[in-house]
């Protein structure tokens, strides 16, 4: 029984195991997102900053254009990031849960063959010792 249940507790280890991967997978595809959007930001700010200031007098309305424009992108990327967040707060704490399930079973699994060890030896010892009363008998 002690082996059965060992073994589907080991299964169980590496079906977590699996999710995991694969949770650990999909956060670091919503972390690339967010550090594309993020170094997007950053490029548009910058560009921002170098792009508006201009000597000349005829570049002034485009120049409002382009930083409204740049203004209302980088607002549009801060709504994206502010919906990532979440989302990456939600895998991390479904990591949480898929770590704390596999050491669950790990440490059950564990506790199992440690007992079993325990009674295997101690069957040994009293074996031995039977046979030990049996000779000093002779």
């Amino acid at each position: 029984m002690s082996t059965k249940r060992r073994r589907a507790l080991s299964v169980m280890e590496r079906l977590r195991g699996n999710e995991i991967d694969q949770v650990s997978r999909d956060m670091a595809t919503v972390r690339a997102k967010r550090d594309k959007l993020a170094r997007q930001k950053r490029e548009l700010n910058d560009k921002l900053n170098r792009e508006r200031y201009s000597d000349a007098i005829e570049a002034v309305p485009y120049i409002a254009s382009f930083v409204d424009s740049v203004r209302t992108q980088i607002r549009q990327i801060d709504i994206q990031l502010k919906v990532i967040e979440p989302e990456l707060a939600k895998f991390e704490e479904k990591l949480r849960e898929l770590y704390r399930e596999q050491k669950v079973f790990e440490s059950v699994r564990l506790k199992d063959l440690r007992e079993e060890q325990a009674a295997l030896a101690k069957r040994e010892a009293a074996e031995l010792e039977e046979i030990t009363i049996l000779r000093w008998n002779r």
